[in-house]
């Protein structure tokens, strides 16, 4: 019996580690959301605008695909460091006068 007790107390022991790692990462993620805000300027959005946004958010994760798809898109380009975008285009990429980019030479 005391070999099932001191298994007992290391699955208990083990399990208080997972849930102190939970909360060190829970609160991590809320840190990074929070710097995230604050380089997009929404920081200072109101309350009820973030809660809809959240909500729109948490519905599109539940149920469709295509707005997800755009919206990791959109975040990727955003995120990524111009440098480290595809240079494939920039030898072959000249911008008009308006700032779109037009493929092919001079």
């Amino acid at each position: 019996m005391s070999d099932y007790a001191a298994r007992i107390a290391t699955l208990k022991t083990e399990q208080a580690k997972l849930a102190q790692r939970q909360s060190e990462l829970a609160a991590q993620r809320r840190e990074e959301i929070g710097r995230l805000a604050e380089k997009l300027g929404a920081l200072e959005a109101e309350d009820d605008l973030l809660t809809g946004m959240f909500l729109e958010l948490k519905s599109a994760m539940e149920s469709d695909g295509s707005r997800l798809k755009q919206w990791r898109d959109a975040g990727g380009r955003f995120r990524s460091p111009k440098s480290e975008r595809p240079k494939r285009h920039t030898a072959d990429v000249a911008p008009h006068a308006n700032g779109a980019a037009s493929h092919g030479g001079m």
